[in-house]
């Protein structure tokens, strides 16, 4: 069994060695090479054309360049100095965070228990505004309140009270009271106000003298005039009818008439009884002698009462008399003769006077005192709205300088392209960004060459790129993305054109053109020889462009095997 083994074994061993053997004379023989066959092995192929196939797809056209992401125009903010009296400007509160967003018509910062304003607008903090302030810095803070939609009245350069009254809603709206006027302002308004009222009393008290100097006596006056009157009048007709002193010769002549008069009427009585009872001739006579010597003694007797009473009424009675009655006429008359209120309506009208003055003068101190805003409540900021990058401040901070140092809320980035990229792109086109760490963003074009807007330089100082500028502004980023783009430099993609759809599409490097100028390409046909298809082409993009077939006569042809089609062949060299 053992001696099997052995020989075995042995023809394995001579198997091997032959094999290799023979391997290795296969190895050598390959090695060996005659000096012709070497020469055969190292000449240059037969020459042949260099073809691509024609491809049928969808291209489109990108700008692809790099682009620097900044917040735009980064500016300190310093509180104009005054009004803090002798004590020094605190920040007590409303200390702004970092990155937060500062919007027209807010409170930047709290200083000394008053709000400091933001408010947009190009020129800065010179001085603070009051009723009767004008200027173009009073023009500015209108349209800011118009724009912020507090009526400011007319937009005439003037603060006047509606100016006022705007800026004190704008502080009412961010819970603080509005500012107050000078103590002096105060003072002038509290004079006026008192010489209001001290004028108005002198006017009533001289309408009051007016009114009592033409009223006249009262009822009870008017009518004791009158009664002195009607005495006067009385006393005066009975002047004129008392008689005068009894005339003794007159009283003993009327006497001795009277008896005279008695004993003639006796006679003719005796005569006319006589003349009746004899029938006399004359009876007639008789009886008229009887009448009159009857009236003879009437008239004596009269005589003789007269006599008895005195002679005619006094004429200087009478004369006393009326001279009563004049004088009570003339007092009546001068007491009810409307009243000369000359020197009480002068005064009237100077008191009024003075009252129109002071109404005036309060008028105006009352515009003084509308609402001011002083130097120190305002900062101006343009380009509004603005974004904190740095808060140089905390509450209990002394303000010494400048407290905080704002941007523009909008991020920008600044990428350059080519001239000739440049004319394909417009403003509102989308980009898309490849940001570090985010991802993929939007941005649209916002401007494309002039100066770029105020952006923080390069963090590694180096030089500005050439070419035509573009401005984008990204979209939809939320703070903290904002906050980690800012200072990143980006890839900027700007998809340009498309084809609608799918096209045939062969390599750049497959264009010739034949002496008109025509492009065409080199098209490899089955029989390995090869023919010029003349095309008209479109969108071109990363090394290839849009072809179609065209005829001799140049209209387009069908796409097909004996013009151009997805898989042609075409030549790119040789």
């Amino acid at each position: 069994m053992a001696a099997g083994r052995n020989s075995r074994r042995s023809i394995l061993i001579v198997a091997g060695i032959a094999v290799l053997t023979a391997t290795g004379g296969f190895l050598a023989a390959q090695l060996i090479v005659s000096p012709a066959d070497a020469a055969a092995r190292t000449a240059a192929p037969p020459a042949a054309p260099i073809t691509v196939p024609i491809e049928r797809k969808a291209l489109d056209s990108a700008i692809v360049t790099r682009g620097d992401i900044a917040f735009t125009g980064s500016v300190q903010v310093t509180i104009s100095a005054g009004g803090t009296g002798a004590a020094a400007a605190v920040v007590t509160g409303r200390v702004p965070e970092l990155g937060s967003v500062v919007e027209n018509g807010t409170v930047l910062l709290e200083v000394t228990g008053r709000p400091v304003l933001a408010l947009s607008g190009e020129l800065p903090t010179y001085r603070s505004l009051a009723p009767g302030s004008s200027g173009p810095d009073v023009e500015q803070l209108e349209a800011t309140l118009a724009g912020l939609g507090y009526d400011p009245g007319p937009q005439d350069k003037v603060y006047d009270a509606a100016t006022g009254a705007a800026v004190a809603k704008l502080y009412s709206t961010v819970g603080y009271a509005a500012p107050q006027p000078s103590e002096e302002v105060r003072a002038a308004l509290a004079g006026a106000q008192a010489s209001v009222t001290t004028t108005a009393q002198a006017v009533t008290d001289a309408q009051k003298a007016l009114s009592d100097a033409g009223r006249g006596p009262a009822q009870s006056e008017r009518l004791r005039l009158q009664g002195d009157v009607d005495a006067a009048q009385a006393s005066y007709d009975q002047a004129k009818v008392t008689p005068g002193p009894a005339n003794p010769a007159a009283v003993d002549a009327a006497t001795r008439n009277v008896t005279a008069g008695n004993d003639y009427q006796a006679y003719v009585g005796q005569n006319l009884q006589a003349a009746i009872d004899q029938n006399w001739a004359n009876l007639a006579d008789w009886q008229a002698a009887a009448i009159k010597a009857a009236q003879g003694v009437v008239d004596a007797q009269a005589a003789l009462d007269a006599a008895n009473h005195g002679g005619p009424p006094s004429s200087s009675a009478i004369a006393a008399a009326r001279n009563q009655l004049d004088i009570a006429k003339a007092t009546r008359d001068e007491a009810l003769k409307p009243a000369d209120t000359t020197v009480q309506q002068q005064a009237l009208t100077a008191a009024q006077s003075a009252a129109t003055d002071a109404t005036t003068a309060l008028t105006a101190a009352q515009a003084a005192a509308g609402t001011p805003l002083p130097a120190q409540e305002v900062v101006w900021l343009a380009n509004m709205p603005r974004r904190i990058d740095e808060v140089l401040v905390s509450r209990g901070s002394v303000v010494d300088g400048a407290v905080l140092t704002v941007s523009g809320a909008d991020l920008s980035i600044t990428a350059h392209v080519s001239a000739e990229e440049a004319g394909l792109l417009t403003e509102g086109l989308t980009a898309d960004l490849t940001v570090p760490g985010i991802g993929q963003i939007k941005a649209v074009i916002s401007k494309i060459g002039g100066a770029a807007p105020a952006v923080d330089p390069p963090a590694d100082g180096s030089p500005a790129p050439t070419g035509t500028q573009v401005v984008l502004q990204p979209k939809d980023v939320t703070n903290e993305q904002a906050q980690k783009m800012r200072g990143a430099n980006v890839k900027v993609t700007i998809p340009v054109a498309s084809t609608t759809g799918e096209v045939l599409v062969a390599p750049v490097a497959a264009l010739f053109s034949d002496d008109q100028g025509t492009p065409r390409v080199e098209v490899m046909q089955p029989d390995g020889k090869t023919r010029f298809q003349p095309v008209t082409l479109g969108l071109s993009t990363g090394g290839e462009v849009e072809v179609k077939p065209i005829g001799s006569d140049g209209k387009d042809l069908q796409v097909g095997s004996d013009s151009l089609d997805k898989g042609s062949l075409v030549v790119v060299g040789r």
